[in-house]
């Protein structure tokens, strides 16, 4: 008997200890780089929110460019070019990180009077739920990414709704900007702490929204005339909303992604260059392009090149295309293969594997992607010189990968204003804006090394007479296009082109346009339709109760009614 009292008194004091125990485990769970909502931080949910934005853009551009040949995309049919699993990285990006992060951040600020925190928390939100829409169609919103209200399975809401809300949210945006805020952030990457550029870039999204919707927006006209009439637009070069990537190798890798991909040891891996946008710039016009020895820096083996009639070749075991016929349906003229004088890229859609060919790709330039201006001479009929003046992509060339995301350049506004007069009606001249477009594009090209300490070459800088030129070719254009419609694909091509490093614009532009309308076809004659948006990711349609994968890739955006000829 007093054994067994004793026992029980001993399991009693151990289940307390225990108990005792597990209470101080317990608090040691505290994550400390996932803070607990009261001890959370308005800035460094605001800094976290600012980086994940980043990496969502740039996932989403990476596919916009691939789809509208501003890069190239490897697959031969468009339904299989992606899979499912492809965009769970950006999906968690999205819902796990930038929306939640702001979501949290919002009743702090709140509380705290961070009114300015609170307007640049919502302009990003804003941006992201229009965008998700763009790419994917119905997403999860109202009930998605709440840590202060967690739903399991957030039910999906219709693109047209989404958008509506972040219209609203742009609103929102405004007058928390308008109101006395108790301080700053303390680290705004993209403006600086600037609150005027944050409140011209919200009234730019709204113009970027009515055009994006104005094929199914009967009064998109009128809404962008306002915007118009209110004169605070992101039209000149230090109102760009841009993300700024440094040159730090490690701990953290701070440099711009394609300069990472293409400045290595072994030389570009994994990334070609779009052999149509280079054909556009070097070929198509009869002139060269002034921003091309800034988009593109070309590579060629010192060892294994050499010139055919002044031109290079690359050896067959890298490009095993060279010499051969362009396909039969092809356009007339269209590149094929490699675009001019040693351009080295691939064309839409070429799913050949990957030879060695690491030393010939042409690499991403200094612009946007921090790399190398390429002062590669040309045309001079003699190899020895051609080789004199290639500089090694190892080591860390150029500007070190100081490079950027183009998320929205006052050239951008132009275009879209050119747009809105053509194809709606409204005031202005098209050309006019036409012209400061590419004006304005090509002087932040070629003013863009001195901005982050790269170089040049002058040898190769283009004279005034050379943008002149390429301008005055333009215009020609436009002033010969006989409709609205032919216009206005010159102002769409000339778009394309002053949109590299940004793939969500061309991809929006493609769809309600169908411009630029001679697109390289896919290299496959029967590559199956346009991908008119991308496929649900992996996670969402396993997770999530509510959500269904759509049948295939032609399942159309709200804002998208078809009309343009997409291939």
């Amino acid at each position: 008997m007093y054994r067994n009292k004793l026992t029980l008194i001993v399991v009693a004091i151990s289940l307390l200890t225990l108990s005792s125990c597990k209470k101080r485990l317990d608090d040691l769970l505290a994550n400390p780089n996932v803070p607990t909502l009261d001890k959370a931080d308005t800035d460094l949910y605001l800094n976290a929110a600012q980086l994940s934005f980043a990496d969502f853009f740039g996932s989403l551009s990476n596919r916009g460019m691939e789809m509208t040949r501003t890069w190239n995309i490897g697959g031969s049919i468009y339904l299989n070019s992606y899979r499912p699993e492809t965009f769970n990285g950006v999906w968690g990006t999205a819902y796990r990180s930038v929306l939640t992060q702001v979501n949290a951040m919002e009743p702090l600020a709140r509380s705290q009077n961070r009114f300015f925190h609170l307007g640049i928390g919502q302009v990003m939100k804003a941006y992201v739920g229009m965008t998700l829409v763009d790419f994917f169609g119905d997403v999860p919103w109202k009930e998605a990414a709440n840590p202060a209200n967690s739903v399991i399975n957030p039910k999906i809401d219709k693109g047209d709704v989404v958008y509506a809300d972040c219209i609203g949210l742009l609103d929102s945006a405004l007058a928390n900007f308008a109101k006395t805020a108790a301080s700053s952030p303390t680290n705004d990457l993209y403006y600086a702490g600037n609150k005027t550029r944050w409140i011209t870039l919200a009234k730019t999204l709204k113009l970027k929204a009515h055009m994006t919707t104005r094929l199914v927006d009967a009064n998109a006209g009128t809404k962008i005339a306002a915007l118009v009439t209110g004169a605070d637009l992101i039209d000149t070069e230090a109102e760009d909303f841009v993300f700024r990537y440094g040159t730090q190798l490690e701990n953290p890798n701070s440099r711009h992604p394609k300069y990472n991909d293409c400045y290595r040891a072994s030389g570009g891996v994994g990334i070609y260059i779009s052999n149509y946008l280079a054909w556009e710039m070097v070929t198509e016009k009869g002139l060269i392009d002034p921003r091309t020895r800034y988009y593109f820096r070309r590579q060629i083996n010192a060892r294994n090149s050499q010139t055919i009639s002044g031109q290079f070749a690359i050896p067959a075991t890298a490009l095993s295309c060279q010499g051969a016929l362009s396909p039969g349906h092809y356009p007339a003229n269209m590149a094929y293969c490699m675009a001019g004088d040693g351009y080295f890229g691939r064309d839409h859609g070429d799913p050949s594997g990957i030879p060695p060919d690491g030393q010939h790709r042409t690499a991403w330039g200094i612009y946007p992607a921090g790399g190398d201006f390429d002062a590669l001479a040309v045309n001079t009929g003699a190899s020895s010189t051609i080789q004199a003046s290639i500089v090694t992509l190892t080591a860390t060339p150029g500007a070190r990968g100081a490079g950027i995301h183009p998320i929205w350049l006052s050239s951008f506004t132009h275009f879209l204003l050119a747009e809105a007069t053509l194809a709606l009606g409204n005031a202005g001249d098209a050309s006019v804006l036409l012209e400061t477009g590419v004006r304005q594009s090509i002087t932040k090209v070629m003013s863009f090394p001195a901005a982050i300490g790269g170089t040049t070459n002058a040898s190769f800088v283009p004279s005034a007479t050379d943008v002149t030129n390429y301008v005055n070719a333009v215009l020609a254009s436009y002033n010969a296009a006989a409709t609205n419609t032919a216009k206005l694909n010159v102002v769409m091509k000339e778009y394309h082109i002053a949109s590299f490093g940004n793939g969500v614009e061309p991809y929006n532009n493609y769809r309600r346009t169908g411009m630029p309308s001679n697109l390289q076809p896919m290299l496959n004659p029967q590559p199956g339709p346009f991908i008119r948006s991308v496929w649900y990711p992996t996670d969402h349609v396993t997770l999530n109760l509510n959500a269904k994968q759509k049948a295939d890739n032609t399942v159309k955006v709200f804002w998208d009614n078809g009309s343009a000829n997409c291939f």
